[in-house]
């Protein structure tokens, strides 16, 4: 009976800290921000994440009221603006979203650096420490988790059979480091809105535009181009933040939960998205080492990058990508990244 008693007692105690645990918990809906809706970021991770997979997590006591940017129609910069005033608790955020400090951010997508999704991630997370700063005291705000884009190339109009066939063309980029490596090859770089690069090929605004190989199917990129040139420029590694108003009023236990679910996230993102690559380019040539998935493939002519093109590629990010952002982010900063990075594969920034 003693001993009864005695495993009744210890089973009380055992669940009356789990209750007291899950009462920890809070009960909060989260207003969040996520990226385009007609992608797989959202479709596949974003909304059932915040949808599903967090209420189930937390017992139901947490989950997400999640909009897309698109619908919202927000520009990057206002992202982060209006998650440090309160108005959102959680966003998606890239590095071209990033003004005030931006070339701390940058760092970790430097147009030319990255070769594989493994390397860009061990980019990411060795330059967390920086991030985080720039998004605390800058922002409002502070990293939970990251994330990523299929590989980015090259969409043009006409035929591009080589780096050499980039000179003069005008050609959209996402942010500072492409345009740099964009007038490294003799080209113009052109900021254009994601939403607003279909009719700027189609008018021939611009000759060419870079993005991610599945984004560009979904955004119907291969009905107004001619040539995947498949020189691979990076992979957009991005954030997810919350902001700090919001952060530091969530219990010790919700944030522990929070943290969890975020590298889980995380962890999925990456492998999802790499996956996704190869389809990418099977959905916009018909060609590849996949088969498409998302529909009807397109016709682009798949053209792969030669020794000279890779060559000519990393004389372009050692000569003039490297010193332009070391320019911009400063000498401390850019010795820090040299340190940091820099030396695992054999780079150094620093400004001319």
């Amino acid at each position: 009976m003693k001993r009864l008693m005695g495993a009744a007692a210890a089973a009380a105690v055992l669940f009356g800290g789990m209750a007291a645990h899950a009462q920890a918990i809070d009960q909060k809906k989260f207003n969040v921000v996520g990226t385009w809706n007609f992608l797989t970021n959202w479709k596949v991770l974003e909304v059932p994440f915040w949808e599903k997979e967090l209420p189930a997590a937390s017992g139901g006591k947490l989950s997400g009221n999640i909009k897309s940017v698109t619908e919202l129609n927000l520009k990057g910069t206002e992202v982060l603006r209006l998650l440090k005033t309160g108005v959102y608790d959680f966003a998606a955020a890239l590095p071209i979203y990033v003004d005030d400090g931006a070339a701390i951010v940058e760092a970790v997508d430097i147009a030319g650096v990255a070769r594989t999704f493994k390397m860009s991630r061990d980019i990411i997370d060795a330059w967390m420490p920086e991030m985080q700063k720039v998004m605390r005291e800058r922002h409002g705000a502070y990293v939970l988790g990251t994330f990523t884009w299929p590989e980015q190339n090259f969409y043009c109009r006409g035929d591009i059979a080589s780096v050499e066939d980039l000179k003069g063309k005008k050609i959209r980029v996402q942010g500072a480091s492409q345009a740099d490596l964009v007038k490294g090859f003799g080209g113009s770089a052109v900021t254009i809105p994601f939403g607003e690069v279909v009719p700027a090929l189609e008018k021939g605004v611009v000759d060419c535009g870079i993005t991610g190989t599945m984004p560009a199917y979904k955004a119907k990129w291969h009905e107004v181009t001619s040539t995947l040139f498949r020189l691979p420029v990076g992979f957009t590694a991005s954030v997810w933040v919350v902001g700090t108003k919001t952060w530091d009023k969530l219990s010790p236990a919700t944030q522990d939960l929070m943290k969890k679910e975020m590298v889980k996230l995380s962890d999925k993102s990456w492998k999802t998205v790499e996956e996704e690559t190869e389809d990418g380019v099977a959905c916009t040539t018909g060609q590849g080492k996949s088969k498409c998935t998302a529909g009807p493939p397109g016709k682009l002519k798949l053209v792969l990058p030669s020794k000279a093109d890779l060559a000519a590629r990393d004389k372009v990010l050692n000569d003039v990508v490297l010193p332009a952002w070391a320019a911009r982010c400063g000498a401390e900063c850019a010795q820090k990244w040299t340190e940091t990075i820099g030396k695992q594969y054999g780079l150094v920034a620093k400004a001319k």
